[in-house]
């Protein structure tokens, strides 16, 4: 079979594919990020290429303007060649990779980032070390050496008690020195050793024996591996400090941005094996990043703690996991047991042991359970809501005496999927704009002060928000051409209008930034997901959001919200603003106050068993019944905190205009098959 040779600018690696592959595995291949979010089913326009010589074949038009296509853009995952090339991809399709991400870490490193849960008064982590000096073994006293050590850990840390062979076998040697001369050797007793010891479900375990004083020197990684971003903070375990932290992207993306494309793609001969190892390669460089550091070394992590969304949990520790999204949705492990960390294939201590934040079902991972432990809700006696806002959305209502959760499948909206110029939260995206409203003109901020590529979450927020409010769009969404007329263009062979925010010579794409009806529809259709989430569990136990004391907003999307912005388009609860908190990243959070406390420990374990899960069909009859519109509300003003009576708690909703019967109507999708958007199932309409 003849094979062809493709080199990828602007790094020009280099790959040789067989004849039939398409550019998108190609890039793979020669591991090369290209933007496929929706796993290269060609639904997304995100993997745009450019072909700058030699020949492909094949369909790749729907997302292009036909000045793209001259200038030799494609889609990676449509087209296949046909002769050796040489490919381009263009900023926009690129991430940002590490580097890019690593500095969103940072922000997280403290416990008392934006009203986090503090660490524990009183340490007392999962592995510790213990310095022991053992008494000299006697004729009076001939205590075996295993029997000696066990019983002088037990006074340190009291209950059952385990320790490995490969243990046993190295323990003479560190309790004793060992000099030989010539044929004669000399065991010369020290007794001064450190012992790792480490929480195996309800039994202490040894994990390993050191020759000296090393008590101080222990360390355990937290890791949130999220459906974007895994990120991994080094743990100082004798003092409760963050060392060092970091971010980077989850490669797993390649294979789609949602969980549902992942686990169908995990489903394909060899998929499962190919996600598992991409996640376990991230973390790798994480922890390769951070003893550089802090100047450790990667013997020195004795355990890791890893929070993430089921899907997350599963494919990380190698489980079953396309039975996530068929009914009844039952997974492999909610609660699995501490393992070897390197049973999954993480290079940390070899007898590190692994432990995964519990999960409460498919779709309420153990970064929720994370996030309730790091908000401190569970103990609150006032009322408060939980919302992870991402591409899979989380909501927990509760307080001391209850906890109640649910997901909606959001979409990739707000990560940048199925918008037209959307794109992540790295170096050129929008996040941040303002509309003025004299003039219509459009002033915008980039992460990192780049020329603007796309819109990130936080930038599709605002725009939408701008819009609204300088009437550009009315309530259902629908533009309103004749606002800013200059301010439009036409797209595509149907002539759909698009709003243009950054022309092509001031973009750093070379490629006008626009949001186009479309976009609109598919961001109110996301925000009015989250909402009706929201809306439904507080309706279920009889209460309103009046009465909700505090909204926390979990997640490094958070962290970059307006919440003026936000409420102006209904995706939070109209509240005073001293009730919304960011909390930052509560799923690594909660599990370094799980590693540095067996009490929080348990305590996860405790939410996990107290909270309700609301499931995809009982999410299903709610909506369903209520009938939730999805529009935007009416503000008196930007920011303002007196609403109209008549909107108050009705739902998710954009202004005071009768929504037209031109506007294409919302859609939201959930069935026995699974959960996602464009397929059969549940279809509920906007009432006009």
């Amino acid at each position: 079979m003849a094979s062809f040779r493709i080199r990828f600018l602007p790094e020009g690696h280099e790959t040789a594919v067989e004849q039939g592959k398409t550019l998108l595995e190609a890039a793979r291949q020669a591991n090369v990020y290209v933007g496929a979010i929706c796993g290269g089913e060609g639904v997304c326009g995100k993997c745009r290429v450019i072909v700058r010589t030699g020949e492909v074949e094949g369909e790749s038009t729907q997302f292009l303007t036909r000045e793209e296509i001259r200038r030799g853009y494609v889609l990676a995952c449509q087209v296949v060649p046909t002769s050796d090339l040489e490919v381009e991809v263009p900023p926009e399709t690129r991430l940002g990779g590490y580097e890019a991400i690593a500095k969103d870490g940072e922000q997280f490193r403290d416990f008392a980032h934006r009203g986090a849960q503090r660490p524990p008064a009183e340490l007392d982590p999962v592995v510790e070390k213990f310095f022991l000096e053992l008494p000299k073994p006697t004729l009076d006293d001939p205590t075996a050496d295993q029997e000696r050590l066990l019983q002088a850990v037990s006074k340190k840390r009291p209950g059952a008690m385990q320790m490995g062979l490969k243990v046993a076998r190295e323990l003479p040697r560190m309790l004793r020195r060992l000099t030989t001369r010539r044929s004669s050797w000399k065991w010369q007793w020290d007794g001064r050793i450190t012992a790792a010891v480490g929480l195996r479900s309800d039994v202490n375990e040894i994990l390993c024996v050191e020759q000296g004083d090393t008590s101080d020197w222990n360390f355990g990684l937290a890791l949130d591996v999220g459906t974007t971003t895994v990120v991994g903070h080094l743990v100082d375990l004798s003092t409760g400090t963050t060392r060092e932290a970091a971010a980077k992207y989850n490669s797993q993306i390649e294979y789609g941005a949602d969980i549902i494309n992942r686990i169908n793609s995990a489903r394909q001969p060899g998929g499962a094996e190919a996600l598992h190892r991409a996640v376990i390669q991230d973390v790798d460089l994480l922890i390769g990043d951070l003893v550089e550091r802090a100047r450790v070394g990667r013997g020195d992590i004795y355990c890791v703690v890893v929070s993430g969304n089921t899907a997350m949990s599963h494919l990380l520790l190698g489980l079953e996991a396309d039975l996530l999204r068929l009914s009844p949705f039952v997974p492999a492990a909610t609660s699995p047991p501490p393992v070897r960390a390197a049973e999954v294939g993480l290079r940390i201590h070899p007898r590190g042991i692994l432990y995964t934040v519990p999960a409460v079902g498919s779709y309420v991972g153990g970064d929720i359970t994370a996030g309730i432990l790091a908000s401190g809700m569970h103990r609150s006696e006032e009322l408060s809501l939980l919302m992870d806002i991402g591409t899979n959305g989380e909501v927990v209502l509760g307080n001391k005496d209850f906890l109640v959760a649910c997901s909606a499948s959001a979409g990739p909206a707000f990560e940048g999927g199925s918008v037209t110029c959307g794109m992540r939260a790295t170096s050129g995206a929008i996040d941040s704009v303002r509309i003025h409203r004299h003039d219509l003109a459009v002033s915008a901020t980039t992460i990192d002060g780049c020329p603007p590529v796309g819109l990130c979450g936080t930038g599709l927020i605002d725009v939408l928000s701008e819009m609204f409010l300088a009437g550009i769009v009315d309530r259902g969404g629908c533009f309103q051409v004749d606002r800013a007329a200059d301010r439009f263009q036409t797209l595509g062979e149907d002539d759909r209008p698009a709003l243009l925010l950054v022309s092509a010579k001031e973009s750093g794409s070379r490629r006008d930034v626009v949001i186009n009806q479309a976009d609109v529809e598919n961001l109110i259709r996301t925000k009015g997901a989250i909402y009706a989430a929201a809306d439904a569990l507080v309706r279920s136990i009889g209460v309103s959001f009046d009465d909700i004391r505090k909204v926390y907003i979990a997640g490094a999307f958070g962290n970059r919200l307006d919440i003026a912005s936000c409420i102006t388009i209904g995706l939070l609860p109209e509240l005073p603003a001293e009730r919304i908190q960011f909390i930052g990243n509560s799923s690594v959070a909660g599990a370094k106050l799980i590693m540095l406390s067996r009490r929080m420990l348990a305590e996860a374990a405790g939410i996990r068993d107290r909270l309700t899960y609301r499931n995809s069909w009982w999410m299903r009859r709610t909506w369903k019944s209520s009938r939730r519109p999805v529009f935007c509300p009416t503000p008196t003003s930007r920011g303002s905190q007196s609403w109209p009576n008549d909107w108050r708690g009705s739902g998710a909703g954009l202004g005071n205009r009768t929504p037209s019967r031109k506007c294409n109507r919302a859609t939201w999708s959930c069935n026995e098959e699974g959960l996602g958007f464009g397929v059969q199932g549940l279809r509920f309409r906007v009432p006009l």
